[in-house]
C-alpha cells in the first residue's frame, strides 16, 4: 500500500459529528478506512509509515507506524483542531457565531464496489458552545445538531474529500437566532464537504466544496479543522489506498 497525503472525515465531524481523515488521492484508486495503532498478532496491517508512537501525534508524525483496516462497521467522531465558524447574511446583515466543539458519532463501512475501494456511512454532527460574534444584541441556540446525514468518500487528482447529504430530504441543520430584528430559526440545506489537510487531519472551509444554503438560495460558510477519533479509545482514524 502506498501512503498518500491525508483528508472525516472529518469528520468526521460525523457528521457534522463525524468524519473520517484520510490520505489524499492521485491516482484513480479510492481509499480504506485504517485504524492508527499497532497490531495484534496476525492481524492483518498496512507496511510501516510511521513509528507506532508517532502515529497518535496530532502533528509532526514522522518515521515508520502500522495501520489496520477498519473491519465490519466502525463507530467514529470528530474532535476540533481550530476554531468553528458559522457565517452568512440575513436581511443584508452579517452573521457569524462561533461553537466550542464538536461531536456526535457515526458509522463507517469500507466498500468495494466495480474494483473501487472507498468508505461511507451515516450519522449526525453536533456542534456545542455555540454563540453569537455578529451582529450585536443578537444571540443563538447554544447547540446545534445536524439531521441524520450519510458520507462517502469522494477522490479528487491530488486530495480526497468526503461529501455529507441529508439522509433524507434537504435540511442539513437549523440554528435559532433571538433578541434582535433578525430573530428566527433558519435551516441549512445542502452538502457538506470535507477535504484532507494531512495524515491526521481534514478542513471544512471555502475551497472544499461545500454547498450550504439558508432562506433556499443564501449561502453559509462552515469552516473548522477536525480529526476523526474511534467513538470508544478515541484512537486516530486514517485513510489508506489499497
Amino acid at each position: 500500500m502506498t501512503l498518500r497525503r491525508s483528508l472525516l472525515g472529518l469528520i468526521g465531524v460525523a457528521l457534522f459529528a463525524v468524519a473520517l481523515s484520510s490520505f489524499g488521492v492521485a491516482g484513480a484508486a479510492a481509499s480504506t478506512t485504517e485504524e492508527c495503532k499497532i497490531p495484534a498478532e496476525k492481524e492483518p496491517a498496512t507496511s510501516k509509515h510511521f513509528e507506532d508512537e508517532n502515529c497518535t501525534k496530532e502533528s509532526g508524525a514522522g518515521g515508520l507506524y502500522h495501520t489496520t483496516p477498519v473491519l465490519g462497521t466502525q463507530l467514529v467522531e470528530w474532535t476540533k483542531t481550530s476554531p468553528i465558524v458559522w457565517s452568512t447574511q440575513v436581511a443584508g446583515l452579517a452573521v457569524k457565531f462561533t461553537c466550542e466543539a464538536v461531536g456526535g458519532v457515526q458509522s463507517a463501512t469500507n466498500f468495494e464496489e466495480k474494483e473501487k475501494f472507498g468508505f461511507k456511512g451515516e450519522g449526525v454532527i453536533a456542534f456545542t458552545g455555540c454563540a453569537m460574534q455578529e451582529p450585536a444584541g443578537c444571540t443563538v441556540n447554544s447547540k446545534v445538531e445536524s439531521n441524520k446525514l450519510t458520507f462517502a468518500s469522494e477522490d479528487l487528482a491530488e486530495k480526497q474529500r468526503v461529501l455529507y447529504a441529508p439522509k433524507e430530504g434537504t435540511k442539513v441543520a437549523s440554528f435559532t437566532i433571538s433578541g434582535c430584528a433578525i430573530a428566527g430559526t433558519y435551516a441549512v440545506e445542502g452538502k457538506l464537504r470535507s477535504q484532507t489537510v494531512d495524515i491526521h487531519t481534514s478542513e471544512i472551509g471555502p475551497k472544499t466544496g461545500s454547498e450550504l444554503t439558508i432562506s433556499k438560495s443564501t449561502p453559509i460558510q462552515l469552516e473548522l479543522w477536525t480529526h476523526t477519533v474511534t467513538a470508544g479509545t478515541k484512537t486516530f482514524v486514517v485513510t489508506e489506498l489499497p
